[in-house]
């Protein structure tokens, strides 16, 4: 069972080009979560934005103790934020991309919507970081204990290294096993960890591999070339460097300051968070149809 694992890597591009409005409005709902977000924690990423500014300018290497509380203080909030709104929104934008390949008829709101497919593919997508967070962690406490033991006995450096590939082969091996849940998900009406992880087996873990690598470096390409566009945009309304300024200020003070420099970003960041989304996550649905018809004929 084999697929065109070339011809699936395009399916970003085909499906920007077959649906252009829907890509807007997953580009829309970006703006309104990355704007939601600044809301939230806007004056704690200042913070840490001045912390590294203070360590650079003054060549700190490392963090002093009331640089090592700001952070945490700081990445505390944005992470009690981040994490839940943005797995909630993660598993809007992957359905959305799921829907359009796979039932491309059904477009209206843009592919977007909130429902039992929505939290269907939150909980697959729970379940696959759990089980990439489990062996991420075992494979880091086997290398800590490898590299401890090799202190004292040099010669297992080599041991050292090889655990370390070792645990590398297994993160992508398990990633391109796993990499069929969310659209196999949405198109079953049901979590498909298991169904999906034997879709992805031997015969087509290359060209999976091969195409989710083809997607990676093209997603890659559009965001180097966005950035390249954007970066005289944001230095014509001030960079930066207003926003470490602004360190401790509130968010309607960052909002009357700094208006024309964020909204500025909040539109490049959404466009290009859209399109590179776009570009990696819908090769596996196109993937996922093959497969599925191959499997099924």
């Amino acid at each position: 069972m084999t697929f065109p694992a070339t011809d699936c890597a395009f399916e970003g591009f085909r499906l920007t080009r077959r649906a252009p409005l829907a890509v807007l409005s997953w580009a829309a709902a970006y703006a309104v979560f990355i704007g939601l977000m600044f809301l939230l924690v806007g004056p704690h990423f200042v913070t840490v934005l001045s912390v590294i500014t203070e360590m650079q300018a003054q060549g700190q290497t490392e963090p002093s103790p009331e640089d090592v509380e700001r952070l945490a203080q700081a990445y505390g909030v944005i992470i009690g934020w981040a994490m839940p709104l943005g797995l909630l929104f993660s598993a809007v934008i992957s359905t959305a991309i799921a829907r359009s390949v796979i039932r491309p008829e059904d477009s209206k709101f843009g592919y977007l919507r909130v429902g039992k497919d929505e939290l269907r593919v939150l909980g697959a997508s729970l379940l696959v970081s759990l089980i990439m967070f489990a062996v991420t962690f075992a494979g880091f406490m086997i290398v800590t204990v490898a590299t401890a033991g090799a202190m004292a006995l040099p010669a297992l450096w080599l041991v050292v290294v090889l655990l370390s590939l070792a645990s590398i082969g297994m993160l992508i091996w398990l990633s391109v096993r796993l990499s069929l849940v969310v659209p196999s998900t949405f198109a079953e009406g049901r979590i498909m960890l298991k169904p999906a992880f034997a879709m992805t087996g031997k015969k087509v873990f290359w060209p999976l591999l091969g195409m989710a690598i083809i997607a990676g470096i093209m997603a890659m390409l559009v965001g180097l070339l966005g950035s390249a566009v954007a970066a005289p945009l944001s230095l014509m309304v001030g960079g930066s460097e207003q926003l470490v300024a602004m360190q401790g200020a509130s968010v309607p003070s960052l909002l009357s300051a700094l208006g024309p420099m964020l909204a500025v970003s909040l539109v490049v960041q959404a466009v290009l968070s859209a399109a590179q989304i776009v570009i990696m996550y819908a090769p596996f649905s196109a993937a996922y149809l093959q497969l599925k018809g191959a499997a099924q004929a």
